[in-house]
């Protein structure tokens, strides 16, 4: 019990200081009129994408507050014995008592995360103009979301029930293995099954579009299968494009947004900056970084359920539903501590890409397109190094513009 309280104290403490720290650090942020001049913004610009990103943070820290008052009631206050007296007495149990306690908890767990959901949607996007979608949507989502995942948890709980009672000393490393297999499987049917469930995708039509972006993916041995249009505007003005597939069925997805706002030559480099990451093998050595840490951390996990389950008053037959219930709710603890080696690591890929889309398309077009979605989408100018340090993937648009800007290629090396 020591443990858990430890583990979420450091955690609250941490996170909520890196929220606060980063809206001070926004609300004291000076922005020089050259830094202006090169990003091309105004003043008024600076003040809306400020007060965006802090509408978001204080979001982030209700969000946080509730999570964490909800982990109490479940691993400190009795909570999952509760669940589970609850499946039985609507007769949930009929499908077995492990199962259903883990479908209440994903129910309640989602109910408790939809007001964020929804006020981040029809207020904080709203208000800065970015919201497109309707209530009769928002639901519609949430539906079909909440009825997928009990599809997919009933699945993967049944796999894993299997795998703790046959290998009970072993269960955390067969259950590495499945998630990289399901994380697979799931790369090769989400395109062409789970996508078009929620967008529409067309084939692009634009001659002149489709014809410079196969000669450029032939310019650089990157063969692809399809171009697609995903009608992304019917939730969001933001804009957006994204590679997908494997086993060499490689297709690129363009957010309608993206195209009405971006030339062609902007997209051709945008374009190039994805090809880059396939080119300097990043998706390999991501997978391989995410297989490895991963592996570490169900060790480390299936350690720290041996030593939290002496205190706890969970009887044996329901110890799978315990241990998967533990380890949804305990993970983005872990995992924020391990937040700042991956993030350094995917800014470190999106230099090397852009470095990549450099060498290949004019540098000019790449800047102007990063300028049109950092504008178009709100993009903090600059933030605190230290929130950035845990939260930020991709570096600063003042960045990665200073680094396509310098003359030298260090990084590409």
């Amino acid at each position: 019990m020591l443990y858990i309280i430890i583990l979420m104290t450091t955690f609250v403490i941490c996170k909520l200081s890196l929220d606060m720290h980063q809206i001070n650090y926004i609300k004291n942020l000076s922005i020089s009129d050259e830094e202006m001049n090169k990003l091309k913004v105004d003043q008024n610009f600076i003040e809306k994408s400020n007060s965006y990103a802090t509408h978001k943070l204080y979001l982030s820290t209700a969000s946080t507050l509730i999570t964490i008052i909800f982990v109490f009631f479940v691993l400190l206050s009795d909570g999952f014995n509760k669940m589970h007296f609850f499946s039985e007495h609507i007769g949930l149990d009929v499908i077995g008592a492990n199962l259903a306690t883990i479908l209440i908890f994903y129910i309640m767990f989602s109910i408790i995360n939809i007001p964020s959901l929804y006020f981040k949607t029809f207020y904080i996007e709203e208000k800065f103009g970015f919201n497109q979608m309707t209530k009769g949507l928002f639901v519609r989502d949430a539906l079909i979301t909440t009825t997928l995942s009990m599809i997919v948890i009933t699945i993967v709980f049944k796999l894993f029930e299997i795998l703790f009672i046959t290998y009970t000393e072993f269960w955390w490393f067969y259950l590495w293995v499945m998630f990289i297999l399901l994380n697979l499987v799931t790369a090769y049917i989400y395109p062409s099954l789970i996508a078009p469930i929620f967008n529409k995708f067309e084939k692009l039509d634009d001659d002149l579009l489709n014809t410079s972006i196969y000669e450029l993916t032939n310019k650089l041995n990157f063969p692809i299968n399809d171009l697609y249009v995903m009608d992304g505007s019917k939730r969001s003005s933001h804009s957006n494009a994204y590679f997908s597939g494997l086993f060499g069925k490689k297709r690129i997805v363009f957010f309608d947004t993206l195209l009405k706002s971006l030339s062609i030559d902007e997209i051709r480099s945008v374009l190039a900056h994805e090809i880059g990451h396939y080119k300097k093998n990043h998706i390999f050595k991501s997978t391989m970084l995410f297989s490895f840490i991963s592996l570490i951390f169900l060790y480390a996990f299936y350690n720290f359920f041996n030593i939290f389950s002496v205190d706890i008053n969970i009887t044996y037959d329901l110890q799978s539903s315990f241990v998967a219930v533990l380890f949804i709710l305990i993970s983005p603890m872990l995992s924020f501590f391990l937040s700042p080696l991956l993030s350094a690591f995917s800014r470190k890929n999106e230099f090397q890409a852009d470095d990549y889309a450099k060498a290949h398309t004019d540098s000019k077009d790449l800047i102007s397109s990063l300028l049109k979605l950092s504008k178009g989408n709100l993009s903090l100018v600059k933030s605190s190094p230290i929130y950035s340090n845990f939260y930020s993937s991709h570096p600063s648009v003042f960045d990665r513009i200073n680094n396509l800007l310098e003359k030298s290629d260090e990084r590409s090396q």
